[in-house]
């Protein structure tokens, strides 16, 4: 982290000197259409939908040209966007996973967008939810928009609970054991544990009463019982047979436990709600949605994607990032975007439009991520939560329930390394 920290702090001054994407100086002029690159993370039917929508804009206009270009899940296309910025290659505007925000923020990296949002009369960033827009703002500056946002959520066998005498979805951890075990027959599997992203881990903490980092924000939240007994409910539920650790890579793979929940191999799975039309499109039963069940209380924790602009590009560059930045945030096309896919409509006016409404009632969860607004927790916006996350309770948390450690050990080491941070 700190050898990165100083290539992308080198980057602040060959921002000065190069101008994003290899274009023209800042300030200067242009002729024909100003040509933007565009990177994202969204791949399969999805990035057909980003794509679609990129098409879209492009027609609608001869002033911008976008040249949208798929770099891969947000963990390559952060690597690659961290070299791109040391070399002072940035793309023009990024969809990047909101927790990366922070740290190109606290670099001064990011273009304030709150000028531009503040002259435009045809776009208002306060329009967007609330609970969308935690991780935009920074220092005082608008360094983001909210673009594909979303929560964990429950999905579960409708058809194989009702079977298993279960008419709802399980609300409680306790509902959760219970369900998960009543439907382990005939091959069938119960509840599939994901430990290939620590916001699955994360989202069962907040329902014990945790909070990501303290009121200091230099450590987490979640030292002690909050911390340690989703683990010890995952390990329990391994015991008694009602759970399992798909298979793939590191025992991690979300892709493995998404395919074995459509082919009705397990019945409960935790992912994003983003995931929704694609279970729902290619499972041959009821698929339902529910909040992430609680031990004390219902939380939901944020994640997705934002857009962002670097600095270092022309006037007219910078006119046009922002004309295509506040397209993909027009209510028509976030609802269009959200409706594709399961992604939380990021204003009222996106939720209310014909699309997404039209969308809404054929898949009648489309927004169950909608309802969890008011469940949002505050999140980190800090430039080691990446490292946090991903290298320290990710790490403990696959020591804990692949490789015997006990929960009081691993979520006591994540104290530990996560304070180790902020010294």
């Amino acid at each position: 982290m700190k050898k990165l920290l100083a290539l992308v702090l080198a980057a602040v001054m060959a921002f000065s000197l190069v101008a994003c994407g290899g274009g023209s100086e800042a300030g200067g002029e242009t002729e024909g259409p100003v040509t933007i690159e565009f990177w994202h993370s969204m791949g399969s039917s999805t990035g057909e939908l980003v794509q679609e929508i990129v098409d879209e804009f492009n027609a609608s206009q001869d002033e911008v040209i976008v040249n949208a270009i798929y770099q891969g899940d947000y963990n390559a296309a952060g690597t690659k966007l961290q070299a791109a910025v040391s070399g002072g290659n940035a793309p023009h505007v990024v969809q990047i996973e909101i927790t990366r925000v922070g740290f190109y923020a606290e670099e001064g990296l990011l273009m304030d967008l709150a000028p531009f949002d503040e002259a435009d009369d045809e776009f208002n960033a306060e329009d967007m939810y609330a609970g969308v827009m935690d991780f935009s703002w920074y220092d005082g500056k608008l360094v983001s928009l909210p673009n594909g946002r979303s929560c964990p959520v429950m999905y579960y066998n409708a058809d194989a609970l009702k079977a298993a005498g279960f008419e709802k979805a399980p609300e409680t951890w306790d509902e959760l054991r219970a369900a998960s075990k009543a439907v382990c027959k005939d091959g069938s599997l119960g509840y599939g544990i994901s430990l290939g992203d620590s916001w699955y881990y994360l989202a069962m903490m907040l329902t014990a009463g945790g909070q990501v980092y303290n009121e200091e924000g230099n450590g987490i939240g979640f030292a002690g019982e909050a911390g340690e007994k989703p683990l010890q409910l995952w390990l329990d539920m391994l015991a008694d047979g009602s759970a399992f650790i798909p298979e793939g890579e590191d025992y991690a793979s979300n892709s493995a436990l998404r395919n074995a929940f459509m082919a009705g191999q397990c019945n409960i799975i935790m992912q994003s709600s983003a995931q929704y039309r694609g279970l729902a499109d290619n499972s041959d039963f009821e698929v339902g949605v529910a909040y992430i069940p609680k031990l004390t209380n219902f939380a939901a924790i944020p994640g997705g994607s934002n857009l962002v602009a670097f600095e270092g590009m022309s006037d007219a560059e910078a006119e046009a990032t922002w004309k295509f930045m506040k397209y993909m945030c027009s209510a028509d096309v976030a609802g269009k975007y959200a409706a594709g896919t399961g992604y939380l409509p990021t204003s009222e006016a996106a939720l209310n439009s014909d699309v997404y409404q039209a969308k809404l009632a054929e898949y009648p969860h489309l927004d169950v991520a909608v309802e969890q607004l008011e469940y949002f927790v505050e999140m980190p916006f800090d430039p080691s939560y990446v490292e946090v996350k991903d290298n320290v309770v990710g790490r403990q948390v696959q020591e804990c329930i692949i490789n015997g450690k006990t929960p009081a050990d691993a979520v006591a080491t994540m104290e530990t390394e996560t304070a180790a941070f902020y010294k």
